[in-house]
């Protein structure tokens, strides 16, 4: 697999907008404010799928610690929670837009 041809300047532009920042998940901005909020209104069950998923980092281990489900199910699984959490997202967005017009 080839490399981009970037431009230092380039490069840098990039580094500056995705600069680290360890108290990331600290950060209450509205995107995640609003992530946590469209996290609550799943079922208990797919939240802590969903988290799951996210601590282990793939499909294959989450089936792995589920009890040796398929990876391919475990991925269907949290697509669907994935699709949920959108879901509940595009809502709220929808609802502020209603708000402030």
């Amino acid at each position: 697999m080839k490399t981009p041809d970037i431009s230092p300047a380039e490069l840098h532009k990039i580094m500056e907008d995705y600069e680290y920042d360890p108290d990331i998940m600290n950060t209450e901005d509205e995107r995640s404010l609003a992530i946590k909020r469209a996290m609550t209104k799943l079922p208990e069950a797919d939240r802590i799928i969903f988290c799951l998923y996210l601590e282990f980092g793939s499909s294959r281990k989450l089936a792995k610690f589920l009890g040796g489900i398929h990876h391919s199910t475990a991925l269907k699984e949290v697509s669907k929670i994935k699709e949920k959490i959108l879901y509940y997202l595009q809502t709220e967005s929808k609802n502020k837009d209603l708000i402030t017009n």
